[in-house]
């Protein structure tokens, strides 16, 4: 690389990092910045001719301010200031994408502007480590079936649940999933496939984070049934709204491990109760959402105390059987 060309490298550089629409770098400070990066020490003049060039030939979003030293700062970029921050509190948000994940995608995102810029880009904003999915490899799995899904191949995987120890195991004794995927759904902060498993007749979702081990076949999709689409799977999902803010101890059926950590996270206390139950003391707002779930679960999940909001749940279903009469 020629000396010109490695100063025209080092001033854009110098410009991307450091400047942005309120931030600016006179013509001596590119100079001494330069030096001291090892381009040698350029004159004012080859300064402001390298920026006009990279203004006028390149197209570079550089904006000059004239005079006595001349300013110059990088105002348009791909990506503005607002965007940025939304795209940053949707990653650090998500629980579909790993704490670790989320860090270094962050990272990245504030390489796309200044450093004085970057430095507002951490967001006040806190995220409990149970409600992300932890080392979770979700990121190559959705991938793996967008392809298929893209070239019409069928997926195998095995798919995951947690066991009573909030552990998460592989789920039916290691039964082998073959499924033909038709559409990725981002649902209610989860990711999932919509398919048809071989020899069965109807769309099912699958949770990506769920899925372990896919592979892409090379036997072609199942058509999808007549009138399939990805809308009818558009559902909404637990959701607890505003309200009384307290602990609360549930009767639950085993089979509701896997949705009382999608809830809750795994930080509540668990005991076993029987031989196909246990007892979970969790947090919660006391609210017709929550009521809502609870009913949801098709008397699956029992409310044990504090007795006044069992019987404010039984009264909401009097209420509700009173009603339709």
């Amino acid at each position: 690389m020629n000396d010109n060309r490695r100063k025209l490298t080092g001033i854009l550089k110098l410009l991307y990092e450091n400047t942005d629409a309120e931030h600016s770098m006179d013509t001596y400070q590119i100079m001494d910045a330069l030096e001291s990066m090892g381009y040698g020490r350029p004159d004012r003049k080859t300064i402001d001719a390298n920026i006009k060039f990279i203004i006028e030939d390149l197209g570079m979003g550089i904006l000059k301010e004239k005079g006595k030293p001349n300013r110059y700062k990088w105002v348009h970029r791909e990506f503005d200031l607002i965007e940025l921050k939304m795209l940053v509190d949707a990653v650090h948000s998500s629980r579909f994408i790993s704490s670790r994940k989320s860090r270094e995608i962050i990272v990245k995102l504030k390489d796309l502007t200044s450093v004085h810029q970057a430095s507002t880009l951490n967001r006040e904003m806190y995220t409990s480590n149970n409600f992300k999915r932890d080392g979770s490899d979700s990121l190559h799995t959705a991938d793996v079936i967008n392809e298929a899904i893209k070239s019409r191949h069928r997926v195998r995987f095995l798919m995951s649940e947690y066991d009573l120890n909030k552990k998460e195991v592989i789920k039916n004794a290691g039964k082998v999933y073959e499924v033909s995927p038709y559409a990725l759904l981002w649902n209610n902060d989860f990711y999932y496939m919509l398919g048809m498993p071989t020899g069965g007749k109807d769309v099912r979702p699958y949770r990506i984070d769920r899925i372990k081990s896919v592979e892409q076949t090379n036997t072609e999709v199942l058509p999808a049934p007549y009138g399939f689409s990805v809308e009818s799977f558009c559902s909404r999902v637990f959701d607890l709204k505003a309200g009384e803010t307290r602990e609360v101890i549930l009767s639950c059926k085993d089979s509701m491990i896997d949705e009382m950590v999608d809830c809750f996270g795994k930080d509540f206390y668990l005991e076993k109760d029987s031989i196909d139950t246990f007892k979970a003391s969790v947090t919660v707002d006391i609210s017709p959402a929550f009521f809502a779930w609870v009913f949801k679960s098709g008397g699956d999940v029992r409310i044990l105390e504090p007795a006044y909001v069992r019987s404010e749940f039984e009264e909401m279903l009097r209420s509700q059987l009173a009603s339709g009469n």
